[in-house]
């Protein structure tokens, strides 16, 4: 019982050690996700190539209501020296209840404000006005 114990113990910290949070420095390339849900909508970004100056991102949002609304996923990012959050444009999904969006693409800010990066994920009205949102940092 011990060693069974002592066997949990070294994979529990293991497993803390491999989902610890990644910083990025300018000589690190880092990868990671963001993903969140909320009523009507659901959503996931994947981040490779991950640098304080460039992201390479995919992701997919999902509409899971049949409420006659629209969802949408942006990708955010946090400059930590200033405080600044950039939220970039939003990936749309009009195809109703049950249908999924995929896309991929990039972010390259001018200067180096990707330190920390995320998902929000957005049931809208037709006038683009957020109903109900949720963000996921990764």
């Amino acid at each position: 019982m011990k060693n069974t114990l002592k066997r949990l113990s070294v994979t529990g910290c293991a497993a803390v050690a491999i989902f610890a949070t990644t910083t990025v420095t300018s000589a690190s390339a880092a990868s990671g996700g963001a993903a969140c849900s909320v009523t009507g909508a659901s959503g996931s970004l994947s981040f490779t190539n991950w640098t304080a100056r460039h992201v390479d991102i995919s992701g997919w949002v999902k509409d899971t209501a049949a409420d006659g609304r629209h969802v949408a996923i942006r990708f955010v990012s946090i400059d930590s020296g200033t405080g600044w959050v950039t939220e970039w444009s939003w990936h749309a999904n009009h195809n109703g209840n049950g249908s999924t969006v995929s896309f991929t693409t990039y972010a390259s800010p001018s200067g180096d404000s990707l330190d920390s990066i995320g998902a929000q994920v957005a049931v809208m009205d037709d006038g683009g006005t957020i109903v109900r949102s949720c963000t996921d940092y990764a």
